[in-house]
């Protein structure tokens, strides 16, 4: 009976240490979601100031030529702040893909060619 929860220990502490990588992977996963969705959330909250100032511009504006004006100066802001958020964008795609490939590489990459070597050592 010793043997087998010698084994069972065994097991467990492997299918553990198999799992780990995975684990940190859904871990980097969630985090890249939340990232992706605050700056969406943000992006969108830019998208409803920009149309709900657009609309009252023209209540709040009588003259047509001031009206354009003041419409044109704020696309022209909500254009740079578009830019701007493009920008974190990318910063973050960046960071994500480093932050992705380093984790893959750790830990489903070098194991597998830890593993390929020492078969290949076994079969010589």
């Amino acid at each position: 009976m010793t043997a087998f929860n010698e084994t069972f220990e065994k097991l467990t502490a492997l299918q553990k240490e198999g799992l780990e990588p995975v684990r940190q992977f859904h871990g980097m996963a969630v985090e890249a979601f939340e990232q992706v969705a605050r700056k969406n959330y943000a992006f969108f909250g830019d998208v409803l100031e920009f149309a709900v100032a657009q609309a009252k511009l023209t209540i709040d504006v009588r003259e047509p030529k001031a009206l354009f004006d003041q419409q044109v100066a704020s696309t022209k802001e909500f254009a740079e702040l578009v830019t701007k958020r493009a920008t974190e964008y990318v910063e973050l795609g960046k960071s994500l893909q480093e932050t992705t490939s380093d984790l893959i590489d750790k830990d489903f990459v070098e194991p597998v060619k830890k593993a390929a070597a020492a078969s290949a050592k076994k079969a010589a």
